[in-house]
């Protein structure tokens, strides 16, 4: 059995598609350690990755906020560079380092002394799956040629509370580029936060995104493999929702090993729990 094929599901409790809608609007931050970055570094960053004709007009007018406009393959990209640190209502860094594993030490370290942010953002062009995914992919792009910058230490995603390092950021980037051809290659690490809790004598390894892209949120509930193998399986579940491969719903269920009886997939709420497998 392939590793694709370990994913594919049985019989389908529920016929209808996911009655959420994805989320129109997306938006991140990337955090800086220098107080300021000049418009011409800004220029350049953009220019050298998608060329000059990417870059709509670069505002300085306000003594704390350069503004510009990108636009790839047709969707427009608002961007704003604050010289001043991220606000506490923003993002409380703090307290998501404790429970975010993609950065590296130094990573950490830098971010106690986060000086600015560039706050990226696309404004109604994910109403449709096909959409969101085409957004999403320009929007890392995007993000992944910013945070080459000097001093950028990590990714804010407020709406999946995901925070990553510049390292894990850009690796994942570099694969993106790799496959831009592959319409089902698709950066879950970048958009979906996993996260483990405990809770009554269970254990639930699951995501926290999924619901941006029109999808209920997953997990496993009292997984026996190691957290690092849920956590892969996961995001290929994601991928295959997020790229049309496959959609989870309650009643499906899923033989990730031939050798034991199949997962089940339940509705709990607005969630859907794997069990066993």
């Amino acid at each position: 059995m392939g590793l694709l094929d370990r994913f594919k599901k049985g019989k389908t409790g529920e016929k209808e598609t996911s009655a959420l809608l994805p989320e129109a609007d997306t938006a991140g931050k990337l955090l800086f350690t220098r107080e300021r970055l000049s418009g011409e570094e800004l220029r350049e960053a953009v220019t050298r990755r998608f060329g000059p004709e990417a870059l709509g007009e670069l505002s300085q007018d306000h003594p704390v906020v350069t503004s510009f406009l990108v636009r790839l393959e047709g969707v427009e990209f608002w961007c704003a560079y604050m010289a001043l640190p991220l606000p506490p209502e923003e993002g409380d860094i703090s307290r998501m380092l404790e429970y975010s594993p993609f950065l590296n030490q130094e990573e950490r370290a830098a971010l106690a002394e986060q000086k600015s942010f560039l706050l990226v953002a696309q404004k109604g062009g994910g109403t449709a799956p096909e959409k969101k995914r085409t957004v999403c992919r320009l929007f890392t792009r995007l993000c992944g040629a910013l945070m080459e910058l000097e001093g950028s230490a990590a990714y804010l995603n407020n709406s999946a509370h995901l925070l990553v390092g510049r390292t894990f950021f850009l690796q994942h980037t570099a694969i993106l580029e790799q496959n831009l051809g592959d319409p089902e290659y698709f950066p879950a690490p970048l958009w979906i936060a996993l996260s483990q809790a405990d809770n009554h004598g269970h254990t639930a390894i699951g995501t926290d995104g999924l619901s941006a892209f029109g999808f209920p949120e997953l997990f496993f509930l009292d997984p026996s493999e190691e957290r690092a193998s849920v956590y892969q399986k996961l995001w290929l579940m994601s991928i295959f929702q997020i790229t049309g491969k496959a959609v989870y719903r309650e009643g499906d269920t899923i033989a990730f090993d031939p050798d034991k009886p199949p997962a089940v997939v339940k509705r709990l709420q607005d969630r859907l729990a794997v069990i066993g497998g």
